[in-house]
């Protein structure tokens, strides 16, 4: 059983490894491939290989198919949309986000298109009464997206995301003509039910901050919580906490499982005719089931619900509950009815954690009282993850063990049954659930002080390079040696095998090399020049929504290459594209220098002008402005423009210059000689009179913003770059330009694109 979950593991992921999914016509070979592998006298060498086989035939043919999603031809064109509200909707600030459950998608020349799947939508217009509820039938008119998302190394992959939630269009409501609601959600009781609490949560609690982790931790909505709780969450290593998943559905069906069982006990009559570990086991069950329910059904929930099931069930059947091969049937049950679930982080973070757990329970029972055996329990999970935690978020959160060791038992124990409490009692009187949910808000507002304490100090998370897996085959065994029971030989040596992961650093450019990125951060400009010693940072992205690229994606980035300082920081003007992210950045890194061309128009604490002639060496690279001369006035003429030049190459970085400031710059002559142009407003405009040839550049890069609302680039503004006889390369099309510049001349710079070099079957190409 154990063997062949592993197998079956190992097929599903073959697939989620392809850049491109093979035809499905192969999956006609599954039956056939499956009777194998049940075929109970085939020898287990050629067994195993038909279930691997079969994991991969049998998620190829359960995936959505990516050609599904938003056609090309139609992308940003304006449909009608009918269909069913599919979850809650969230709101904030700005505008109201929905998922609809498309049942007909008609486009503007009133063809059909078939859309099988969700679609995202942002309803910046909604009116503040009478909203959509879970269930109810809509007509809307939108402008439709393909499911994109930035592609940058070490960021979040939205695509993925997307893809894995179902989702294959995004758009914007339009107002004209109005949204229309075409029909009730009268048969959507479970709907219904989620979104009266979700209403008594705002109707009891409205201005507590709390209230997003009661909504949270009860109905599955994570949509409310703030920016500054989440990097709380990210510092202490207690993120998990927010997604409804083993812990917290093991805690309800553990709860109901201890009281269905001693009340049987105490039954003669019923015991006789049940007895009372398997009353306790169906209890348990049901109870996970309806906060399932409750809680959304989302993926994550699904998972656990099923490892619950699977437990229970075998209690049911006389089985022991916790046993590796209880796990394998928990893991083949979740592959099997959801193959999509190695794409999220959450599956292996479980299964990982109950793996851990069985493996420090087996043979631990050393007479301890419970509660000594729980802390210890959780301390060594806690420690246990860290690998797991490094890998998949770049991250070494040091005081992780002490937070989950105050958090976990907290929220399970108090906060949970608290909102729970609260939430059922709504159901009757506002008078019953005020104070459970007053109970449940107090909880969580002291938890959330004492992790904003924990995650204050600078040591308390510490930024490390996005290994390679290869690190963590190792840190996994080593973690294991070290965790071991006590009499296990030399269990410190496993420490060795993790040092590995702990110490690794991505080779950094030599001296007199350096790296130049140009990041997908939509319409706006986010590029990092990386020496052997130092990190400029030349402008920080947009605003994004609530957000901005600060934080999605020059901080990941900084993050995956292992960077914990930006020696430099370059705000060329004053525009929302261009210094939109740099709060985040200045919040989360220590920041050296900051030039800007007037501080005067751009106060910053500590900043200086990039005034041309002026120029620095970093490790034997020479960074020069060359614009704006002294003493010139404001606006985008003032624009920095720096060149980055070194022994094997050269760039010219310019941000937004209008008319006089290019005349200007072009006055320099022969010093904007450059191998690489980061052309002007991002490529949006055709190039000044006069720019190409006095560059000269053999690379030329864009940053437009795929989809971006004005259509850029235009037809005519790339027909007037590549009249330079280069062909630009543009981020929204290739996501982060990536070039490492040699330190000498002989050798060729490498450039890489980063969607070709991390392309994957889901991605919109």
């Amino acid at each position: 059983m154990r063997t062949a979950a592993l197998a079956l593991l190992l097929g599903t992921l073959a697939v989620h490894a392809l850049p491109v999914l093979p035809a499905r016509n192969w999956c006609i070979a599954l039956p056939l491939v499956a009777a194998l592998a049940l075929w109970p006298r085939l020898p287990w060498p050629l067994r195993l290989p038909a279930v691997a086989l079969s994991g991969l035939l049998w998620t190829l043919w359960r995936l959505p198919d990516p050609g599904l999603a938003l056609p090309p031809a139609y992308d940003g064109q304006t449909f009608v949309l009918e269909g069913r509200i599919a979850a809650l909707p969230e709101h904030d600030h700005r505008r109201l986000e929905l998922e609809l459950e498309t049942t007909e998608a008609r486009a503007a020349d009133a063809t059909i298109v078939p859309l099988a799947g969700r679609v995202r939508l942002a309803w910046y217009e909604a009116p503040a009464e009478d909203l959509p509820q879970v269930g109810e039938r809509w007509r809307f008119t939108a402008r439709l997206r393909a499911p994109y998302g930035f592609a940058n190394p070490g960021g979040f992959d939205r695509e993925r995301h997307l893809y894995a939630s179902g989702v294959v269009a995004r758009g914007s409501v339009r107002s004209q003509p109005p949204p229309a609601r075409l029909a009730g959600a009268e048969a959507h009781l479970i709907d219904r039910l989620r979104t009266r609490f979700a209403a008594a949560l705002q109707r009891l609690r409205p201005a507590d901050p709390g209230t997003a982790i009661l909504a949270a931790l009860t109905i599955g909505e994570e949509g409310a919580i703030s920016t500054h709780q989440w990097e709380t969450f990210r510092r202490t290593g207690t993120t998990h906490l927010m997604a409804i998943s083993g812990q917290q559905i093991a805690l309800v069906a553990g709860l109901m499982f201890v009281a269905v069982r001693a009340l049987w006990a105490r039954l003669p009559g019923l015991a006789a005719w049940l007895a009372p570990v398997r009353a306790g086991a169906l209890a348990a069950l049901l109870s996970a089931l309806g906060y399932a329910l409750i809680a959304g059904m989302g993926l994550p929930v699904r998972r656990a619900l099923i490892m619950v099931a699977v437990g229970s069930l075998a209690l049911l059947a006389g089985r022991e509950l916790l046993s590796t091969r209880t796990l394998a049937l928990a893991l083949i049950a979740v592959l099997l009815g959801d193959p999509l679930a190695p794409l999220s982080y959450g599956f292996w973070l479980s299964f990982g954690a109950v793996a851990l757990i069985l493996y420090l329970h087996a043979g631990r029972l050393d007479g301890r009282g419970p509660t000594a055996l729980a802390l210890r329990l959780q301390w060594a999970i806690s420690l246990g993850m860290l690998p797991a935690t490094i890998v998949l978020f770049g991250q070494l959160p040091l005081v992780s063990p002490l937070a989950n060791l105050l958090a976990i038992p907290w929220a399970d124990l108090l906060i949970v049954p608290f909102a729970l409490a609260g939430l059922l009692a709504s159901l009757a009187s506002d008078t019953l659930a005020g104070p459970l949910l007053d109970l449940a808000g107090l909880t969580t507002r002291l938890l959330l002080g004492a992790l904003d304490t924990l995650a204050r100090p600078d040591w308390a998370a510490r930024v490390v390079p996005t290994p390679p897996l290869w690190t963590l085959a190792l840190a996994l065994p080593g973690v294991a040696w070290w965790l071991a029971p006590p009499g296990f030989p030399s269990r410190r040596l496993g420490l060795l095998l993790c040092l590995p992961l702990l110490a690794w650093d991505w080779p950094h450019p030599p001296a007199g090399g350096f790296r130049l990125a140009s990041l997908d951060a939509g319409s706006g400009l986010a590029v990092v020049v990386e020496t052997a010693g130092h990190t400029l940072l030349f402008d920080a992205g947009p605003r994004l929504g609530s957000t901005d690229a600060g934080r999605l994606v020059v901080l990941p980035y900084l993050q995956s290459r292992g960077i914990r300082r930006v020696d430099a920081l370059v705000l060329t003007h004053l525009d929302a594209s261009h210094i939109g992210g740099a709060r985040s950045v200045r919040a989360a890194l220590p920041v050296g220098a900051i030039f800007v061309p007037d501080p005067l128009a751009m106060p910053a604490e500590g900043a200086a002008s990039c005034v041309a002639g002026g120029f620095w060496i970093w490790d034997d690279v020479r960074f020069e402005w060359l614009h704006p001369p002294p003493g010139h006035g404001a606006g985008e003429a003032r624009s920095c423009v720096l060149k980055v030049s070194g022994a094997g190459g050269s760039a010219l970085l310019i941000a937004d210059l209008d008319a006089g400031g290019s005349r200007r710059l072009l006055a320099g002559g022969a010093r904007l000689a450059a191998d690489t142009l980061l052309a002007p407003y991002q490529g949006t405009k055709p190039p000044p009179a006069g720019l190409l040839a006095a560059v000269g550049p053999g690379r030329i890069w864009l940053s437009t913003g795929r989809g971006n609302r004005w259509g850029h680039p235009k037809p005519e503004v790339l027909a007037a770059w590549a009249a330079a006889g280069v062909q630009p390369d543009d981020t929204a099309a290739a996501g982060a330009l990536l070039l490492d510049v040699p330190a000498n001349a002989t050798e060729p710079p490498l450039l890489t694109r980063w969607r070709e070099a991390d392309r994957r079957y889901w991605r919109v190409h």
